[in-house]
């Protein structure tokens, strides 16, 4: 993503407390959103009535606050842009499909999940967890690190605080911050059976104005591809991004 925006911690501080309105916390009450995102008390009210002034929250009647209808406008609008990168994504997953010959998949950043947004089957058997529409962790498969290491450094640091600990050492080595400021600059990265056994996959970021808004990314079994093959497919996929991220821009 691109850097933080100078002079705009107000306005950061206001999103954060609108963004801290999940499926996980649908309700906050002021003290502990607060607490939750080390605010002043003050600030929090203040920032409350703001959201409330344009009718994005409301308070619940329990000393609670919600998000209100008007957030849906928002949700719907997302759902339109991501659309038209579907749209514009399925001739390119078909071709990168036919070229690869193995399961070729869109995957974009839903807070701290990954979604399958679109997927063009292999022809050749293979079992893949990551259907579409399913959400998966930030942490596992070569797609979701992909946007895992496109999060904003603060944001990246929260989640893997949270999942660091009961990984085994090599993956979590591949979480390191250097490990994913490597896999942002490059713009993909692989893996080998971290979401399904016997699994290898690859992906690189698809971009519009410098920032990563998902990843494209191909999976097969490990048995029947060979270094050469990977390095094929690896090559296919970043191609497949870059033309995805052209007609996007």
């Amino acid at each position: 993503m691109s850097g933080r925006t100078p002079g705009a911690e107000s306005g950061r501080k206001l999103l954060s407390v609108l963004l801290a309105f999940d499926e996980q916390h649908p309700t906050w009450t002021v003290g502990l959103l607060s607490e939750h995102l080390a605010l002043p008390l003050s600030t929090t009210y203040r920032y409350i009535a703001l959201l409330r002034e344009q009718g994005l929250l409301d308070a619940s009647g329990d000393g609670t606050y919600r998000v209100t209808h008007r957030v849906a406008s928002l949700a719907r609008a997302a759902e339109a842009a991501r659309e038209s990168m579907v749209e514009l994504a399925r001739p390119i997953l078909e071709r990168t499909r036919d070229a690869v010959d193995e399961t070729v998949v869109l995957v974009t950043r839903g807070g701290t999940y990954a979604y399958c947004v679109d997927r063009a089957e292999s022809r050749q058997p293979v079992r893949l967890q990551f259907s579409a529409g399913q959400a998966m962790p930030l942490h596992s498969g070569s797609a979701s690190r992909v946007l895992l290491a496109a999060m904003p450094r603060g944001e990246r640091s929260e989640y893997l605080r949270g999942v660091l600990p009961s990984l085994p050492v090599e993956r979590a080595s591949n979480l390191a911050d250097d490990a994913l400021d490597r896999v942002l600059a490059a713009g993909w990265t692989e893996s080998f059976e971290e979401v399904d056994d016997g699994i290898w996959g690859a992906a690189a970021a698809v971009r519009t104005d410098g920032d990563v808004i998902a990843a494209l990314g191909a999976a097969g079994p490990i048995y029947r591809l060979q270094p050469a093959d990977r390095k094929r497919i690896v090559t296919a996929v970043r191609s497949a991004a870059a033309q995805l991220s052209a007609a996007l821009n």
